[in-house]
């Protein structure tokens, strides 16, 4: 017996095959009444589309100032005019010079846009939209490319998995650099498989690698899975294809794709334009002694200035649900058993489909590796790119475990299988698709197992940086709280005082403010002052001379902790889920209604 890959209903049975050696396809229609599969595909595009964008665009509505962001924001308000004016030269390119402009030149051409186009969204907003659109891009590709080696049903799964992800949502809506780099890698991964039959398209991903390490320099990081996959279906798997049925070795095409990676890194990136070997150095050397000097962040209960290489598991087991997490280590073994029968000659499987096991499985375990080498994670948005890969070996392996139980059941069933495929092929004949009730319900289970968890996560955590996986308990002793909540410490204080007072927002130097007033915390929340006045203050201060103190999580996770003469003055926690975001401390409990 041989399983169907395929997603619509109908095939999602077992169907008897003969065993034959074919190449990778990029096409999955069987039936002459699958017609209407592209217009069924349209509807599933756009329907993801919509999906993944709503969340996005309202939490990016919601969302405060968050670290970091206050930085990219006015890197792209200064990097976008001088490209623009062809400044090349000026010495203004080295703002931020450490990380690669590529993502902060398209917040400064949204923040042009929008403008020019009267200011229809807030600043903030605007700033976000790359990586809005880039997020819902991320979804969309996951689904398109993830058809042909998978089938429509796991890259289905995988894509509503990630659309409805808390984890990538939160970071989805957020100015950062780390969604258009995750959007740009994870395509360029997958567009290896159509790459195959149609070699130039190697191009596309050597550029997509260079755009990638234009927008944050870990992107490199993917190369290795992309090396050893070609590497490996063009050694090994391709020497068990018929001859005539052996695709040309692409040199040319590969020798041109390298190529292309540091020239569209170099073309992404103007900012070394000036002295493209000097300034790509300097950029380079800080990242490195930024690695050896560490970064103070929270992890597993302790913090510390570098993490352990297990810290890429723990994150992930932390920010993704176990449903998806545990079928993708089913996933893993299977592979493993299925490539190492493949190996010794005894496999059932066809090469399509040992192909495009080894097709994940290879994009899987090397990219975990490559970013279990960091030993600097200021946040869990470092560890997005692995999100794809994950979710759709997670869909993988639930489809096999559910496969395997409609196998059994229908082993089970006083209808054989001999009698289905029989009415099924009359369906077809007659130009009707037909329905099993039993294989719906599993389909229909499989997408509640599956996608439920996160979707629930979406709909209960406010704010959706709080999510943590059903192993955990929010993310005050697991994970730095990336969050800080101000915005909202600030209106809960407006609703709760009647006299003016004093609010020291606890930060650490130019979180709220970076020497420009129009692109400030301050700015941005102008109308939650009024009666209080909000100052940044450092939490190593001795004294605290306010009527209020709004005091992160994430710095009590690092060891800035509440003086001791406030901490019986808190009287309110911003929370998401089972995660404190910030603490409300009030020097006068009267002062409160």
């Amino acid at each position: 017996m041989h399983t169907n890959f395929d997603t619509v209903i109908g095939d999602f049975q077992l169907a008897p095959t003969k065993k034959k050696q074919i190449l990778p396809h990029t096409s999955t229609v069987t039936y002459k009444n699958r017609a209407s599969l592209p217009f069924i595909d349209g509807i599933i595009l756009a329907g993801l589309a919509l999906v993944a964008l709503l969340p996005r665009v309202i939490l990016a509505h919601e969302l405060d100032l968050v670290t970091d962001e206050i930085i990219y924001i006015m890197a792209g308000k200064t990097y976008f005019p001088l490209l623009l004016h062809l400044h090349i030269r000026s010495n203004q390119w080295a703002f931020n010079y450490e990380h690669p402009p590529l993502v902060k030149l398209l917040i400064g051409l949204s923040l042009f846009l929008n403008a020019h186009m009267g200011s229809i969204v807030s600043e903030l907003f605007a700033a976000r939209m790359p990586s809005i659109l880039c997020g819902t891009a991320l979804i969309v590709a996951v689904y398109w490319l993830g058809r042909a080696p998978f089938g429509r049903v796991i890259a289905l799964l995988a894509a509503l998995c990630l659309a409805v992800s808390p984890w990538l949502v939160y970071f989805s809506a957020l100015a950062y650099l780390d969604m258009t780099m995750t959007m740009l890698v994870t395509l360029a991964y997958l567009l290896l498989w159509p790459a195959i039959r149609q070699p130039r398209l190697y191009l596309l991903s050597g550029l997509l690698v260079g755009l990638g390490m234009a927008s944050k320099y870990t992107a490199i990081l993917v190369l290795p899975s992309i090396i050893f996959f070609t590497a490996y279906y063009f050694i090994v798997i391709r020497s068990r294809l018929d001859t005539e049925q052996r695709p040309p070795v692409p040199w040319k095409w590969w020798v041109m794709a390298l190529l292309l990676i540091p020239v569209a890194f170099f073309i992404a990136d103007p900012a070394i334009w000036r002295q493209p070997y000097s300034l790509f150095i300097k950029s380079i050397l800080f990242e490195w002694h930024q690695s050896i000097t560490g970064h103070l962040t929270f992890l597993a209960g302790q913090y510390g200035g570098h993490v352990f290489h297990w810290a890429v598991l723990y994150i992930i087991f932390a920010k993704l649900s176990i449903f998806v997490t545990a079928p993708a280590l089913f996933f893993l073994i299977y592979a493993f058993i299925q490539l190492l029968r493949f190996h010794l000659k005894k496999t059932q499987l066809q090469i399509t489909e040992i192909t495009a096991i080894a097709f994940l499985g290879s994009w899987l375990v090397s990219i975990v590796s490559m970013f279990s080498l960091l030993t600097i994670v200021v946040g869990t948005h470092y560890f997005l790119p692995l999100v794809a890969p994950i979710a759709l070996a997670g869909a993988f392996g639930m489809t096999i475990l559910v496969r395997f139980s409609f196998k059994t059941l229908l082993q089970n069933s006083p209808v054989t299988a001999e009698d289905w495929n029989s009415q099924k092929r009359e369906a077809v004949i007659s130009a009707k698709q037909p329905i099993h009730v039993r294989s719906t319900v599993m389909l229909a289970l499989l997408f509640v197992f599956f996608v439920g968890p996160h979707l629930i996560g979406l709909m209960t955590v406010y704010a959706e940086e709080g999510y943590s996986s059903e192993l955990f308990n929010g993310e005050d002793s697991v994970l730095q709280v990336a969050y800080p909540g101000y915005r909202e410490a600030a209106l809960w204080l407006l609703a709760h005082t009647h006299t003016a007072g004093r609010v020291g927002i606890v930060a650490f130097p130019e979180t709220l403010i970076h020497g420009d007033y129009y692109t400030s915390w301050y700015r941005y929340n102008s109308d939650v002052q009024g009666k209080l006045t909000y100052s940044e203050v450092q939490p190593t201060r001795a004294s605290f001379s306010f009527d209020y103190l709004i005091w992160p999580m994430h710095l009590i996770q690092r060891g800035y902790s509440i003086p001791k003469a406030w901490r019986s003055h808190v009287v309110h926690m911003i929370i998401g889920g089972h995660t404190i975001y910030c603490f409300i401390l009030a020097k006068k409990l009267a002062t409160l209604t």
